[in-house]
């Protein structure tokens, strides 16, 4: 098997125990486990992280998370392989801009850096979305947030101000549609 197709080989093992069967009403198996460990809601968890990398660039004929996606400032980045993924993020970094948000959860490296080891942790599917997971789950548990609907609200933007609760209206309104259909 040459490089390029053991690597296309692996990515699809990965989406497989990622995204599970080719049904929107199943959770994939990577997402309950997480779930399960952070004392989330699973298809909550799963919408979010549809919402947050999706992509239809995944040769499974449908549009899934997808693990090497970078947000930076608002534009995304779609990644063949875990290696440009963590290049491009690096780079970012070595030029001081730490504001993007990484991998399947969309963890944001400015505000939750501390979550992992390293960058390139932060591009491993499993870390990723256990970080994600608690992120969620500290929210659900913050006063203002202690309902699942507002929670994942303020996972997206956990401020009070205002105009950060239209932002996490919004975005909130947007995963529960999702969440609606899983």
């Amino acid at each position: 098997m040459t490089g390029s197709r053991a690597r296309m080989f692996g990515l699809m093992l990965l989406l497989a125990f990622v995204s599970g069967p080719v049904t929107a009403s199943v959770v994939p198996q990577m997402y309950r486990i997480v779930a399960q460990e952070q004392r989330v809601p699973p298809k909550l968890f799963f919408a979010i992280a549809l919402n947050e990398s999706q992509s239809s660039n995944n040769n499974v004929g449908r549009a899934l998370p997808w693990p090497w996606t970078i947000n930076h400032r608002g534009e995304p980045h779609y990644f063949e392989t875990r290696e440009a993924a963590y290049r491009f993020a690096r780079r970012l970094v070595k030029a001081g801009d730490t504001q993007f948000d990484i991998g399947l959860g969309q963890v944001n490296w400015k505000w939750h850096k501390q979550r992992f080891a390293g960058l390139w942790e932060a591009f491993d599917p499993y870390l990723n979305l256990t970080a994600a997971a608690k992120h969620l789950r500290e929210q659900y548990e913050r006063p203002e947030c202690a309902s699942w609907d507002l929670a994942t609200g303020c996972y997206h933007r956990p401020a009070q101000r205002p105009h950060d609760k239209k932002i996490a209206s919004k975005y909130r309104k947007r995963v529960l549609k999702l969440w609606s259909n899983i």
